[in-house]
């Protein structure tokens, strides 16, 4: 488990090596669907969190779990800042980390609709500060070869890999009976040859969750395991440390 930045006294941070990697989790409180509870992505950035194993030198941030759910709040009970809002809470953040005199900040994500505002946190990170910096997901370092690929197109949000994954971390949560294969508006676009979409057409359309699904859920929830979860959960913690130790090397800057 990496230790928790929460837990250090004053005078730990002096001590600190300087390939320190501050790690920055990033959840949610958003609707899920009719099966699954609003703390998916922060249980799930957590859950491989606690996983994971380096031989690097980290520390866990506090997580962040209201973040950028705007496309959810039709659903009572999402709990959402605005995009300015994220960014300049993460700006602070950074900050903060910077002031502490730890060089290398790594957002992990939990959550689709926080990317766009990592993206410009990770460079302003770099530019008010000198960090180095880079955000990324669970889901990236996960193995999904389990799962079918023309499925997983669709599978956005509260779908097979999410329900999976919190039938392995948290199954109390999780009300499979509600559980169905929920289709989206993508099929729709795709069929009638659009251009515009969210499965690698070359643009994408704004949207909020109603527009892809009244049930807020997209994918089929239904096919979920828990041994389909726990592969997810556990490759990605697995692939995510030794990613950190690559990390602790990693320089930006003009070479010399």
């Amino acid at each position: 488990m990496i230790p928790l930045w929460s837990e250090l006294k004053r005078g730990d941070l002096d001590t600190l090596p300087p390939d320190t990697i501050a790690i920055l989790p990033l959840g949610a409180t958003e609707q899920h669907g009719p099966h699954l509870p609003f703390c998916v992505d922060t249980t799930l950035s957590e859950a491989v969190l606690t996983r994971t194993h380096t031989t690097g030198h980290a520390l866990q941030l506090p997580t962040l779990t209201i973040t950028k759910s705007d496309e959810h709040t039709a659903h009572a009970g999402t709990l959402a800042f605005s995009a300015e809002t994220l960014l300049a809470v993460l700006r602070d953040i950074a900050a903060s980390v910077a002031r502490a005199g730890v060089k290398r900040l790594v957002y992990f994500n939990g959550h689709g609709g926080n990317t766009a505002v990592l993206e410009i946190a990770a460079r302003a990170a770099r530019i008010d500060h000198g960090l180095i910096t880079a955000h990324t997901s669970w889901f990236a370092f996960a193995d999904i070869s389990d799962f079918d690929p023309t499925a997983l197109a669709h599978d956005l949000h509260a779908g097979d890999i999410e329900t999976s994954a919190m039938l392995a971390a948290r199954a109390d949560l999780v009300a499979m009976e509600q559980a169905q294969n929920f289709t989206t508006r993508m099929q729709e676009w795709e069929a009638a040859g659009h251009q515009t979409g969210l499965t690698g057409q070359p643009a994408r359309p704004g949207w909020i969750i109603d527009d892809l699904n009244s049930d807020g859920a997209l994918g089929n929830a239904a096919a979920a395991t828990s041994d389909k979860g726990r592969a997810l959960l556990d490759t990605a913690a697995h692939v995510f440390g030794r990613w950190l130790e690559d990390f602790a090397s990693f320089e930006t800057g003009a070479p010399e």
